[in-house]
């Protein structure tokens, strides 16, 4: 659930050195994504860490690093969650804000929503004129990918990614409203793990689909162990979606993450880029 003032998701646009973050805001009370261009890193390829030159730390993050665009896109639910991008295309959820003592007091309101944005102009992304409410629950982490009927699946996390709810379009594209319809929702509980894998699964804040090239579709979930304290992990899971009605879910690998002189946190502000059909 979410707190007041950080951020939560980031994603690279595909072929370009265009990063996208999404914020929460109690103080200014609105949703907001953050557009970037990181013109030290190339178009192609791993950024890798634009505080490193030539081997070398620099002292100052390079001038061509900077935020060009705000978008600010929803007033109501001001807690913009983990997201993701398929192509040119965003999906946000935002939700109702929530301080650490709401969260205590069991008062946070489980009401959120996912918008859609096009992302044609990099750093100018317009919101589409549709989205998806979610009455009765948060949205804390999105995850879109297209089927091969041409049909697109959308996950959507509650608190943590303890709950995922899945919806499958009616349309093939994402320019109008294709049309969403929730048909499962998975709890953490119906987890399957591969032999020799950890069982473990964390308060993930972002996750993202992954296709395989032999159509296998997977999810890499973020997090940071041990209430925020712990080990940056990114946890992969195989996701079988092709009932109409159900989801299975195994877990089958884990990774520690580790980032030079505490550059990186998972439990905010993590996300998956595939470069091309191999490299992740």
């Amino acid at each position: 659930m979410p707190y007041t003032e950080h951020f939560q998701g980031i994603q690279r646009l595909q072929g370009s050195n265009v990063l996208y973050l999404t914020g929460a805001g109690e103080h200014e009370h609105e949703s907001q994504l953050i557009v970037m261009t990181v013109g030290s890193r190339p178009e192609d390829g791993p950024f890798g860490n634009n505080l490193i030159s030539q081997g070398d730390w620099l002292t100052e993050t390079p001038a061509e690093d900077v935020v060009v665009n705000t978008v600010r896109f929803d007033h109501e639910f001001y807690h913009a969650g983990g997201f993701t991008s398929f192509g040119n295309y965003l999906a946000i959820g935002s939700e109702k804000g929530c301080t650490a003592n709401e969260r205590m007091m069991g008062q946070c309101v489980d009401e959120s929503k996912v918008h859609f944005f096009d992302a044609a102009n990099a750093t100018g992304p317009a919101p589409l004129p549709y989205s998806v409410d979610r009455p009765t629950g948060s949205a804390g982490a999105v995850a879109i990918t297209q089927e091969q009927d041409g049909r697109f699946l959308m996950m959507v996390g509650r608190t943590d990614s303890n709950i995922l709810d899945f919806y499958r379009s009616k349309g093939t594209s994402l320019a109008t409203d294709p049309g969403f319809e929730l048909f499962t929702t998975w709890y953490k509980e119906s987890l399957l793990v591969d032999a020799g894998v950890s069982s473990a699964y964390e308060k993930y804040q972002t996750l993202n689909f992954i296709r395989q090239t032999d159509g296998k579709l997977f999810m890499i979930g973020m997090s940071r162990t041990v209430f925020g304290l712990g080990n940056d992990m990114a946890d992969l899971f195989e996701v079988d979606a092709s009932h109409s009605k159900s989801v299975t879910i195994k877990k089958v690998a884990s990774r520690h993450m580790s980032c030079p002189e505490g550059t990186c946190n998972f439990e905010a502000g993590a996300g998956g880029y595939v470069e091309a059909p191999t490299p992740l």
